[in-house]
């Protein structure tokens, strides 16, 4: 088991340029920033974001990130002050409940790229909350169609392994990422109008598919999804041993190519 702080390193090394940061780019493409104001960004992991606003915003306004790791936000306050920004601040929250205060922000923007789609609703409510009226909510998330290769061989594999009654997880897994439609309806619930959604595919190429499952990425955040549903180790173990066996007899023992469709929902508050 790797402590807090090792993850938090990880995140920053290996998850921040091959997951994050396209993510970022997609707001930085598609996100206005306010004229002025002051931006919040919810799960601001280790910082980079954050830093870019705040950079950007300058005498226009202050940028507050919050994340819920105290090991992430130790990484992004030593970055701020290797840098010097001044009007950027950072604080421990958690994204379905921040503290803070109702309609303060011009701008929001939250992270929900690494599994946190059973908590949607809640967390953009309260992305909703602290956004002024007029102001701007945009939420950085995977969309349905993403990891459908490994939920595609999980399944497989489970029925090799004469384990379908498990099934019904792995359907799970893929139903509940929710489509843009999905999206766009529950901003409107929420109050937020004109929703819109930017999607990319984007492609993850490793070697082998061990490598993709061992990659920090799988390995800290979706891994454990993906095959805790199953009842004890020696059956995980048995099962994941199976997608292996299945994936390399498929590409024999070549190249594993995976596929996510990310994507950038915004919305103006009422």
């Amino acid at each position: 088991m790797r402590s807090a702080t090792e993850r938090a390193y990880r995140y920053d090394l290996y998850i921040v340029p091959v997951w994050r940061e396209p993510f970022d780019q997609m707001v930085e493409k598609h996100l206005p920033l306010p004229k002025q104001g002051s931006i919040l960004e919810v799960n601001s992991g280790t910082g980079g974001l954050a830093l870019d606003l705040a950079m950007k915003m300058r005498e226009r306004g202050d940028v507050v990130a919050t994340d819920p790791s105290p090991e992430r936000l130790a990484l992004a306050r030593a970055k701020a002050a290797i840098k010097k920004v001044s009007n950027l601040t950072f604080l421990e929250k958690e994204p379905t409940g921040l503290g803070l205060d109702d309609d303060a922000y011009a701008l929001v923007i939250g992270d929900a790229t690494l599994g946190e789609q059973n908590s949607l609703g809640q967390m953009l409510a309260e992305m909703a909350r602290v956004c002024q009226p007029g102001g701007t909510v945009s939420l950085k998330l995977l969309t349905h169609g993403s990891f459908d290769e490994v939920f595609s061989v999980l399944w497989e594999a489970l029925c090799d392994c004469h384990l379908l009654d498990y099934a019904a997880h792995v359907e799970r897994l893929a139903t509940d990422l929710p489509t843009v439609s999905d999206v766009e309806q529950l901003f409107a619930r929420l109050g937020l109008e004109n929703a819109h959604c930017f999607v990319e595919r984007r492609e993850f190429v490793f070697d082998q598919a061990k490598d993709f499952f061992e990659s920090p990425l799988v390995e800290d955040y979706f891994f454990d999804s993906w095959f805790g549903f199953l009842p004890s180790e020696s059956l995980r173990q048995r099962v994941f041993r199976r997608v292996l066996a299945l994936i390399n007899r498929e590409r024999r023992h070549s190249y594993f190519d995976v596929s996510i469709k990310a994507a950038l929902a915004i919305g103006r508050k009422r």
